[in-house]
């Protein structure tokens, strides 16, 4: 009749038998697996700092001071590892799912725990769990945004969408540091404003604020960039309790300070030009 068979038209588009299929080669364990010594060396060290830490948090007489020195120790270790690959060039993405679920623990339950321990010792431990756990939480999610926002290539190489998550864990630190590893005050406000600003922190790691990276950082201005982690080592070690602060609290506020910067240099560029126009009398004589 002069319908169409659907029975037609599905033979009609069904490959012959006799057509060969295409084999997909799957990829080996151990391709998938490759480890990359040197760079792990320094993951499974950063793991080894926080695991210190740890210790020094749960013990029956906390250390807490200690504690974010190795917590600190751990920052640098996870910085060696990624760019020692990038160097050496042996990046894979193994080495990246190890040392997300290292900065989990380290940065991420050791810091949760420490919140805890030493915010919350004094009174409220049903609060202070939960604000642990919302730090917890938080940092988990911006470990995984970031490991899909790399594999995507969704965003340029020297910009983290959000508060790194040891940035944000020395934040944490930083407080129990000002306050000398005491304490904090007693009664509600202190445990409150403690609150406030972990909780603040936690929202910074998981917003779309763009932060700068060290990374991408031009051959040129290698030797000044020398000169000046051998100047940061030396005040991490001789001042620790000053030094950490101010750097976290800058590295913290930096997208306001470019924001502030790239504005004035926009409002400047203007002037700039108009100075370097020649004036009309000069292009009429000309």
């Amino acid at each position: 009749m002069g319908g169409e068979n659907p029975l037609e038209g599905a033979a009609s588009s069904a490959p012959p038998r006799n057509m060969k299929k295409k084999k997909v080669k799957k990829a080996k364990a151990s391709s998938l697996t490759r480890i990359s010594f040197l760079p792990s060396v320094f993951t499974l060290l950063n793991l080894f700092l926080g695991y210190q830490a740890l210790i020094r948090i749960v013990a029956a007489q906390p250390d807490f001071k200690v504690a974010i020195y190795f917590i600190t120790a751990s920052v640098v270790m996870d910085g060696f590892d990624g760019t020692i690959a990038r160097l050496t060039k042996t990046e894979s993405n193994f080495g990246v799912q190890l040392d997300s679920l290292v900065d989990a623990v380290t940065f991420g339950l050791v810091t949760s725990m420490l919140v805890f321990k030493w915010g919350f010792q004094l009174g409220n431990p049903q609060a202070g769990s939960i604000v642990a756990f919302v730090f917890l939480s938080a940092g988990l999610i911006r470990l995984a945004r970031f490991n899909v926002f790399k594999e995507a290539q969704a965003v340029p190489a020297n910009i983290f969408v959000g508060l790194p998550i040891p940035i944000a864990a020395l934040a944490v630190c930083s407080v129990v540091l000002l306050l000398g590893g005491a304490p904090p005050p007693a009664g509600r406000l202190g445990r409150l404003l403690f609150s406030l600003w972990v909780l603040l922190v936690s929202l910074l790691m998981i917003s779309n604020i763009r932060y700068r990276t060290v990374k991408m950082f031009a051959l040129q201005n290698s030797l000044r960039m020398l000169f000046l982690l051998a100047l940061v080592i030396a005040c991490l070690v001789i001042f620790p309790d000053t030094t950490i602060p101010l750097l976290t609290s800058v590295y913290v506020i930096s997208p306001l300070l470019f924001l502030a910067f790239g504005r004035r240099a926009r409002a400047a560029a203007p002037v700039a030009e108009r100075r370097s126009e020649p004036a009309p009398e000069a292009r009429g004589r000309a």
